[in-house]
Order: C-alpha cells, then structure tokens, then sequence
C-alpha cells in the first residue's frame, strides 16, 4: 500500500459511511431538489436555491458561534463536574474528540450539507406558492378558528395574558430565538455519530416537515395570515390585535411589526423576501419537532422544548402571524414526520 492509499483509504471509508448513513436523507434532498428545479422550469423562472445562501450564513456566524459555545460549554462543564487532574490536556483531549474528530467531521459535513439543500429549495418554493395557487384560504380559516375557539377569535382569548408591553416582547424575542435555537439543534444533530438512528429520525423528520409542511400542504392551503388580513381585502378582524402592537411597539420594542412590513414589500414588489405563508405554522411545527428530539436525548430537554413549543404557539397568535388552527396542524405534521422518520431510521440507518 503506497502511502497515499494509506492516508485517503480510511478517509474514503468515512465517507462511503457517511453517505452511507445519510442514504434516506440524502435521497429526499435530491429528489425535492429535482422537483424545485422542475416547478422554476414549469414556470420559465431561474432556479436559485437558497442552499449557498444558508451554507454561507453558517460558516460566517452561524457555525463559528456554535462552536465557541460548545468549547464554552465544554471547559466550564469540565471544570464545574469532572473537574480533572490536568485541565489543558483534558480539554485539548475533548477539542480532539469534539472537532478534530474525521468521522463525526464527515458525518456532520454529509448530513448538514443534504439538510441545507433541502432548506435551500423550501426557500425557493416558498415563494412560489402563490404563483402555483393563488392565497384564499384565509376567510375559511378564519372562521374556522373562531368556531373552534367558542364564538372568539384566538387572540382575543389570549388577551387577558398577553396584551401587556412586556409580555409581547418577551413572546416576539422567543420567536426570534426559534431561528437560531432551530440551526443550534441542526448542528448539534449533525455532530452526533454516536447515535445514528436518532441523528437520522431528526434529520429526517426535519426534512419531512418542511417538504410537507411547509412546501405541499402550505401550497394547497395558500393563506397569509391575521396580520395580512385586512391589506388582502377580508375584512378588518384583526386589525384590534395589529393596533395593540403598535401600541405595545412604543413602549417596548414589537420587532414582528418590521419583519410584517418588509414582507408585504417584499411581496407587492416583488423585490427581497416574500415568502407570505400561514398554513401550516412551520415555527410552531419545528418547534414541537424540537420537543420530540429532546425527549429523545434527555426527559428534562423534551420539557423545556415543550415550554419554548407552547410560547411559540402563543406567539404566532399574538404577534398576528397565524390563526391558532395554523399552529394545531402544524403540531399533527411534526408527530407524523417524527414517527415516520423513526420508523425509516432504524429500517436504513
């Protein structure tokens, strides 16, 4: 064996077990890939994936702000529990096996790659949905919502809790923080070589969700939400909630009001982001997604994601992005990913 068989050998058997590993996730990136590229073909558009976009934000900010608080993390867990005889070499020993590691390298590069390629074409169909199916839904769900709800809509319910400055805020930081908490877990899960067929359920699921969910099912039930409600000419229902915001914006900061604006630019100018979809609530059905992996990790994880999930439920009503029904579908669309997903894992991991 020459030496450089030597050194590419092992190498290249890391990756055939990556892809290997990865072969259901990688299968589905592919496949959606094809299908965003046929629908930009259908309708005479460019295809432009969001993949390199994604893929850029994490090496930039994302990736390197997740490893400094895994080394963080690290260093203060080892000196506050296990406290070792020699320290430094301790540490460098866990960087080793956490960073350096070529096999959970791959892994995470294998995986993360199919699953930003997946994002990457759910960003692009996304603004799509209206092309393909023009929004509508929106007085039905309306008043599905409100029958559901006895007679209320679900943020006048909601109210009594919620309407004040720092209640609205806090909501509005904890739905901002679903993005980042989201990727944070993605990394976390990508890192995970020691358990395969849980690193796959959630890739997997999470996936799933997002092709369905927010692809398939937001595209046949084309909506925009409470909060464009009144501006797509359905009525004035929720215009209430949006002055309450307003309001509770000059008091303390409501930075969904901002995020709602460019939006409904983006999409009357066709310039920007324009990605107006309400049904289902892909943040609330992420969200809950996060809580069947946590359970899956450790009982207490599981609980808190599912404190965070029902804030986040609260949030999408009260911060006039979604009707309630948006959010309980959404929940339904994580349970059968996750167990679906679960079921694909352990058949082909």
């Amino acid at each position: 064996m020459t030496d450089a068989t030597a050194v590419t050998g092992p190498r290249t058997s890391l990756i055939q077990k990556a892809l290997w590993q990865s072969r259901v996730l990688i299968t589905i990136a592919i496949v959606f890939t094809a299908a965003a590229y046929a629908i930009a073909k259908l309708y005479d558009a460019p295809f432009q994936s969001g993949t390199i976009s994604h893929l850029g934000l994490a090496a930039t900010v994302l990736g390197p702000a997740f490893m400094l608080f895994m080394v963080v993390h690290r260093f203060f867990y080892m000196a506050l529990f296990i406290r070792p005889k020699s320290p430094t070499r301790q540490f460098i020993a866990d960087v080793r096996t956490y960073c350096l590691d070529p096999d959970r390298l791959i892994t995470a590069a294998v995986t993360f790659l199919a699953t930003m390629t997946i994002v990457g074409s759910f960003v692009f169909l996304k603004d799509f949905i209206p092309v393909i199916h023009p929004f509508s839904w929106d007085p039905a769900f309306a008043a599905w919502d409100k029958a559901l709800h006895g007679g209320q809509h679900a943020y006048e319910l909601t109210l009594p809790l919620l309407a004040t400055p720092l209640a609205t805020t806090i909501l509005n930081a904890a739905y901002h923080f679903w993005f980042f908490l989201l990727f944070f877990v993605v990394y976390l899960v990508c890192l995970d070589k020691d358990n395969p067929v849980r690193r796959n359920t959630f890739l997997i699921s999470f996936a799933l969700t997002w092709i369905i969910g927010g692809s398939v099912l937001a595209t046949v039930f084309s909506s925009v939400g409470p909060v464009y409600y009144s501006a797509f000419g359905y009525g004035d229902d929720y215009e209430p909630l949006l002055a309450l915001l307003r309001a509770n914006n000059e008091v303390l900061p409501v930075w969904a009001l901002g995020v709602h604006d460019m939006l409904l630019n983006g999409y009357l100018t066709g310039e920007g982001s324009k990605g107006i979809s309400a049904m289902p609530s892909m943040h609330v059905t992420t969200a809950v997604l996060l809580a069947f992996y946590g359970f899956a990790w450790r009982r207490w994880a599981g609980w808190l994601l599912v404190i965070f999930a029902i804030m986040i439920q609260l949030g999408s009503v009260h911060l006039a992005w979604h009707y309630a029904i948006d959010g309980y579908f959404g929940a339904v669309i994580a349970a059968g990913c996750w167990f679906g997903a679960k079921w694909l894992a352990h058949r082909f991991s």
